[in-house]
C-alpha cells in the first residue's frame, strides 16, 4: 500500500512522531456504528499490511471489484521489496470521510516507522503518504473496492479537466497534506520518467510548486524545482535545468542535508553528462555515491551507480559500464521498477552494440522497447528504436533502418527529446544517402542541424562547457558537406564546413565574453578564492614532498589525486556560478558563420589563398578560395562548374578537392611526421613529400604565385607543420608561402575586424595590408606597446613540482631567453616597452598589467597538459602565496586582454586537445577567449638558442618599415625562419618550422 521511488527528487523528510503500535483516529458525521466499523476496518487493514498478513489483507478487498487483481499484484510486489524491512509502527489519520449508506470514501495520511533489518537504519522510500480508500458494504461488512494514491488520482483528473474546472478541483482536494504534495511530485516524476510526457509533467510540477508555496512547504517546493529541472534537462534546456538544480543544491548545503546533497549531485552530474563533460559528470556521481554510502542507502544509491555506468561508457570503458548496468538491473528487477529496468536494458544494449555484439544488443533493445511501449514512454521507445536502427544500418539493411529511424524520430519529437532526436535524424539522413535518396537526406540533415543549433543556445556553464557540448554533434554537418559537394553545391558545402568549426570562439568574438568575476557576490568570490587557494596549497605540499631526499610516493599519489579532485571542484563551482547569474549568458547558438560572399573580403588580393580542410571518417575535403581575373566561380572534384555569384562581381574562385584517405590513416601519418620533426631526426623528407602530395598537390595550380596562405585545419591536421612539407620542386612550403592558421574563416573575419578597431576599439585602418603592430602607426612615443617576460627565476619547489610527472623535463636557466626579451626592448623602444626577467617576471604582474599592452611576449618554459589542456601553463616567478608561478590556460582565459599579438616563445604552446567543432583547445584558444587576436606558438619542445634568434628577427621584421605599413605577422615569421634556415647549423626543420602564426596572420 506504500509505493517506493527508485529515484529521489526530494530533500530529507522531516521525521514525524511515530507510535509503536498501529493507530487510527477517524471523526465523521455519520452514525456511531459506521464510525466504529470504519475505524475497525482501517485499523485491521493497515495492521495486516504492517505484519505482511496478505491473507487478511486480501480478505478485506471485494472480490467482485475489477481492481482486485491489480491490488493483489501491487501488495505482493511491495511485500517482496521489503523483505529486509520491518515496520515498527504506523500512524493513520483521516483527512476526509464521506459515508453514504453502503458506500464510503476515506482520505488518509499515513506515516510509517520502517527500519532496515540489515543496517539497523531507517528504511528508504517510506515518506508520508496520502491514500484514498473507496469502500462498499457487502453482506453487512465494509470491503475495499479500490485503493489509490490521492495525488496520482488527482493528477489524472487535473490533466483531463478543462482549464475553468481545474481551480474547483484543487479547492475540493484541500487540505494539501505533506503526503499529497509529495505524491504530486512523484506523479510528475512518473509522467516524465515512466511515460515521457514532459508537458504534462510540467503542469503537475508547476502546480505542486504553487501549492507548496501556499502551504509554506519548503521541501515540496524544492522537490518541484528539481522535478522541473529534470523536465528542462530532458528538453535540452540546460541553462534552466542548471538554474533549478543550483538553487536546490544551495538550500541543501545551507541545511547541511547529506541526502539532499547526494540527490542533487547526481542531477548536476546528469547535466554535465548531457553537455559532454564526462569528467565532471563522473566527479558528481562519485560524490553522490560516497554520500549515499555514508547514509547507508541501498536504494537511492542505485541511481548514481547506474549513471556512473553511463560515464564509463562515454569514456570508452565498456566492461566497467556493463558491470555497473548488470548489477543495478538486478536491483531494479528486485524492486519491480519496470521503468528503471527498461531504461537499463537500453543502456546494456548500447554497450553490446558498441562492442559489435549485435545479437544480445537487439535482444536487450527489444525487451526495453516492449516495456517502454507498455509504459507509454515515447523518448525511451525512440532510444530503443534508434539502437535497433543503428544495428540494421551497420548490417547494410538501409530500408529497414529508414523505417526504424523515421519512427524513432517521430517519437522523439512527441517526447520532446532533442538529444535523441538529432541523432536519429542524422542516421536517418545517412540511410537515405545509402539508398541514393539525396533530397530526403538533405532535408533530415538540415532538421538534425536545426535541433543541434537550438541545443547550443541552451548550454549552461563556461566557454569550455559550451565547447564540450558541441564536440559530439558535428556528424550531421560533415554529412551535409559531403552531400552538397556530391551535388556540386560548393557554396552550400562551404557554409556547413564553417558551421562545424570554431563555434565557441565565434560567439565570444561577436558578442563578447561574460565577466564572471564582476558578477559574483562577495560570498561567491570568497568561495572561488578558497577553491583556488586549495589548489595552490596542494601544489605547495607536492613541491615540498618532491624536494625531500626521499619523497613518499604513496603520499605524492594521494596529493596528486587530491589536486585533480580540487580542480574538478573548482570547475563544478564555476558552472554553478554561471547557473546562478543569468546575466552571464552571452548570446549564442544563432551565430551565423560567414557566407562565401563574405569570405571574399578575407582575400585582399590575388596573392592570397585560403585553404580549409574537412576531415571526414572516409575521406578529407579541401576547400580552396582565391581571387583572380574573370567572374566568381566554383568548381568541384567532378569537373562541374557553377556560378558562386553574379558574373559582374569581383572574381572569387572556389575549388573543392576530395582526398582519398581515412581519418585514422591521416592521423597516423601526421603523428609520424610530427614525431620525426620534433625529435630533430633525419629521414623526414620522404614523409614531407608524401604529405605534400596528399594535402597540397591537388591545389598546386591554385597556390601558384600566392605569397600568403591561410589554413583552417581539421582534426589531426592541427598537429601538422605544413610549412615543413616538401613540394615537387624540392622546396619547403615556407620558402614559397607565408603561412598562418585559423580555427575557421568566420573566426578569422572577426579577428580582422577586431584588429581594424585597434586596441582601444577605434578604427585604425581599413587597409588589409596595414600593420596594426607598427608602433608608430597606432601609438604615441610613450604609449605602452610591449610587455615581455624572459628567463623568470623559478623557485626550486616550482621546478620540482613541474618535474613531478616527468623527470626528463629540463627547466634550467634560459640566458638566451633573457637576451631575447632585452633585444625586443631595443626594437620597440625603452619608453614603450616593459621588459621583465628573473624574479621580476612574475605571474602576478601578467595578471595585473597584460591588459595594457598590444604586444605580449613570453620567453620562458612551458608545460603541456594534454589530458586537461586548460591546465597547460607557462612557468613564471612568483612572490606571493596567492599564485604558484604556473600561469595556466584557464587563468589566461579570465584575463581582459587587448593584445593584437601574443608570442609564446616556449615549448609546445601550439598543442592541446583537438575538439571537433572548435579546433585546438590549449594556450592559443585561451588567449583568443581573453581577447587576443593572434598568437605565435610552438608545435614541439624547441631549442632555446635558435628560438631566441627566430623571435628577435620576427619582431624586427614586424617593426621594419615596408611601404610605411610593415609586414604581416605571417610574412614576418617566414622571413625570420628563412634567415634561420640559411644557417647550416639550423637547416633542419626542427629549428625553424616549430613556430606557427595562429589567428590574424594577414595583418
Amino acid at each position: 500500500m506504500l509505493r517506493m521511488s527508485s529515484k529521489s527528487l526530494y530533500h530529507p523528510k522531516q521525521m514525524f512522531c511515530v507510535l509503536v503500535l498501529t493507530c487510527f483516529s477517524l471523526s465523521i458525521n455519520a452514525q456511531t456504528d459506521s464510525n466504529a466499523e470504519l475505524n475497525a476496518f482501517v485499523l485491521k487493514a493497515y495492521k495486516s499490511y504492517q505484519e505482511k498478513d496478505q491473507q487478511t489483507l486480501f480478505s478485506l478487498h471485494s472480490e467482485s471489484s475489477p481492481y482486485f487483481a491489480r491490488f493483489k499484484e501491487m501488495i505482493l510486489a511491495d511485500f517482496s521489496r521489503r523483505q529486509n524491512v520491518t515496520i515498527k509502527g504506523m500512524r493513520v489519520l483521516a483527512v476526509k470521510a464521506d459515508v453514504h449508506a453502503d458506500k464510503a470514501t476515506l482520505r488518509l495520511t499515513v506515516d510509517t516507522d520502517a527500519w532496515d533489518i540489515e543496517t539497523g537504519r531507517k528504511a528508504e522510500g517510506f515518506q508520508q503518504s496520502d491514500h484514498t480508500l473507496y469502500l462498499v458494504k457487502e453482506q453487512g461488512a465494509w470491503k475495499l473496492w479500490r485503493f489509490t494514491e490521492t495525488a496520482e488520482e488527482f493528477s489524472d483528473l487535473y490533466l483531463k479537466a478543462p482549464d475553468d474546472e481545474r481551480a474547483n478541483l484543487v479547492a475540493r482536494t484541500k487540505p494539501m497534506t505533506n503526503g499529497f504534495l509529495r505524491g504530486l511530485l512523484e506523479a510528475g516524476r512518473g509522467l516524465l520518467e515512466d511515460r515521457g510526457e514532459d508537458l504534462h509533467a510540467t503542469e503537475i510540477l508547476e502546480l505542486a510548486s504553487r501549492l507548496a508555496k501556499e502551504s509554506k512547504d519548503i521541501e515540496s517546493d524544492a522537490g518541484a524545482l528539481v522535478g522541473l529541472g529534470d523536465v528542462y534537462l530532458a528538453q535540452g534546456d540546460y541553462i534552466r535545468a542548471a538554474d533549478n538544480y543550483q538553487k536546490v543544491l544551495t538550500l541543501a548545503e545551507n541545511l547541511g542535508s547529506k541526502e539532499a546533497i547526494a540527490a542533487m549531485s547526481v542531477k548536476i552530474g546528469n547535466l554535465h553528462y548531457q553537455q559532454g563533460n564526462f569528467a565532471q559528470a563522473m566527479q558528481h556521481y562519485v560524490r553522490s555515491v560516497r554520500l549515499y554510502e555514508e547514509l547507508g542507502s541501498k536504494i537511492e544509491i542505485t541511481y548514481p551507480l547506474a549513471n556512473l555506468g553511463n560515464a564509463y561508457f562515454a569514456l570508452g570503458n565498456h566492461e566497467k559500464a556493463l558491470e555497473h548496468y548488470q548489477k543495478i538491473l538486478k536491483i531494479y528487477e528486485q524492486l519491480s521498477s519496470r521503468s528503471g529496468a527498461a531504461w537499463l536494458r537500453n543502456q546494456i544494449a548500447d554497450v553490446y552494440a558498441a562492442q559489435e555484439k549485435n545479437e544480445p544488443a537487439l535482444a536487450y533493445y527489444n525487451l526495453s522497447l516492449k516495456a517502454q511501449e507498455e509504459l507509454g514512454n515515447k523518448s525511451a521507445q525512440a532510444h530503443s528504436l534508434y539502437g535497433i536502427g543503428r544495428v540494421k544500418f551497420k548490417e547494410g539493411k538501409y530500408s529497414e533502418a529508414v523505417t526504424l529511424f523515421a519512427r524513432a524520430s517521430m517519437l522523439a519529437r512527441a517526447g520532446n527529446s532533442p538529444e535523441i532526436l538529432w541523432k536519429n535524424l542524422n542516421l536517418l539522413g545517412q540511410s537515405h544517402r545509402a539508398l541514393n535518396e539525396n533530397d530526403q537526406a538533405q532535408k533530415v540533415f538540415g532538421d538534425s542541424i536545426a535541433v543541434i543549433e537550438k541545443l547550443r543556445s541552451q548550454v549552461a556553464g563556461s566557454e569550455r562547457d559550451r565547447e564540450l557540448s558541441f564536440e559530439s554533434k558535428t556528424a550531421p554537418y560533415l554529412e551535409m558537406v559531403k552531400l552538397l559537394i556530391e551535388g556540386n553545391d560548393l557554396a552550400g558545402a562551404f557554409l556547413y564546413a564553417e558551421r562545424a568549426k570554431g563555434r565557441m570562439l565565434l560567439d565570444v568574438l561577436r558578442y563578447g565574453r561574460a565577466d564572471i568575476t564582476r558578477s559574483m557576490t562577495a560570498e561567491e568570490r570568497d568561495k572561488e578564492r578558497n577553491l583556488n587557494t586549495s589548489m595552490t596549497s596542494i601544489s605547495s605540499q607536492i613541491r615540498r614532498e618532491i624536494a625531500l631526499p626521499q619523497p613518499d610516493q604513496t603520499k605524492l599519489a594521494n596529493l596528486e589525486a587530491r589536486l585533480q579532485q580540487a580542480r574538478l571542484e573548482y570547475e563544478a563551482y564555476e558552472t554553478r556560478i554561471y547557473a546562478a547569474h543569468p546575466e552571464l549568458r552571452i548570446q549564442r547558438g544563432d551565430t551565423q558563420p560567414l557566407t562565401l560572399g563574405e569570405a571574399e573580403r578575407l582575400l585582399p588580393d590575388q596573392q592570397t589563398a585560403l585553404l580549409e580542410y574537412v576531415v571526414a571518417p572516409e575521406k578529407t575535403y579541401l576547400f580552396v578560395l582565391t581571387r583572380g581575373p574573370g567572374r566568381n566561380t566554383s568548381s568541384g572534384v567532378g569537373g562541374g562548374t557553377g556560378l558562386a555569384g553574379d558574373k559582374n562581381a569581383s572574381a572569387l574562385k572556389l575549388r573543392v578537392f576530395s582526398i582519398p584517405i581515412t581519418s585514422r590513416e591521416l592521423a597516423n601519418r601526421v603523428t609520424q611526421f610530427h614525431q620525426v620533426l620534433a625529435g630533430n631526426s633525419l629521414g623526414f623528407k620522404q614523409l614531407a613529400r608524401q604529405l605534400y602530395d596528399l594535402l597540397l598537390l591537388p591545389a598546386q595550380e591554385e597556390l601558384e604565385g600566392r605569397t600568403a596562405v591561410g589554413i583552417v585545419p581539421s582534426n589531426q591536421l592541427w598537429e601538422l607543420p605544413f610549412q615543413a612539407l616538401l613540394s615537387k620542386r624540392d622546396r619547403y612550403v615556407l620558402q614559397d608561402h607565408a603561412l598562418f592558421y585559423a580555427p575557421s574563416l568566420s573566426v578569422l573575419g572577426e579577428m580582422r575586424k577586431k584588429d581594424a578597431r585597434g586596441p582601444a576599439g577605434n578604427l585604425v585602418s581599413d587597409s588589409s595590408s596595414a600593420s596594426i603592430l607598427k608602433v608608430s602607426a597606432a601609438a604615441t612615443d610613450t604609449a605602452p606597446s610591449l610587455l615581455a617576460m624572459g628567463n623568470p627565476r623559478l623557485s626550486a619547489s616550482l621546478v620540482s613540482r613541474a618535474q613531478s610527472n616527468d623527470r626528463s623535463i629540463s627547466l634550467g636557466d634560459l640566458p638566451e631567453a633573457e637576451r631575447e626579451v632585452k633585444d625586443l626592448g631595443e626594437i620597440y623602444g625603452v619608453k614603450r616597452s616593459k621588459i621583465l626577467t628573473g624574479l621580476a617576471a612574475q605571474e602576478e604582474t601578467v595578471k595585473a598589467e597584460a591588459g595594457r599592452y598590444p604586444v605580449l611576449h613570453f620567453a620562458t618554459h612551458g608545460l603541456l597538459d594534454d589530458e586537461s589542456p586548460l591546465y597547460s601553463r607557462l612557468l613564471l616567478a612568483t612572490s606571493s602565496g596567492n599564485d604558484d608561478g604556473f600561469l595556466e590556460a584557464r587563468e589566461i582565459m579570465k584575463l581582459d586582454l587587448r593584445a593584437n599579438l601574443a608570442v609564446l616563445s616556449a615549448c609546445q604552446t601550439a598543442r592541446g586537445t583537438i575538439g571537433p567543432g572548435e579546433g585546438l583547445i590549449g594556450m592559443s584558444w585561451a588567449f583568443f577567449i581573453a581577447g587576443t587576436s593572434t598568437t605565435v606558438v610552438s608545435q614541439w619542445k624547441v631549442d632555446s638558442a635558435s628560438t631566441a634568434r627566430l623571435m628577435v628577427d620576427f619582431h624586427r621584421q614586424l617593426q621594419s618599415p615596408k611601404d610605411h605599413a610593415g609586414v604581416s605577422k605571417a610574412e614576418a615569421l617566414r622571413q625570420a625562419a628563412l634567415k634561420l634556415m640559411s644557417d647550416p647549423k639550423y637547416r633542419h626543420p626542427f629549428f625553424w618550422s616549430g613556430f606557427v602564426v595562429v589567428g590574424n596572420g594577414m595583418n
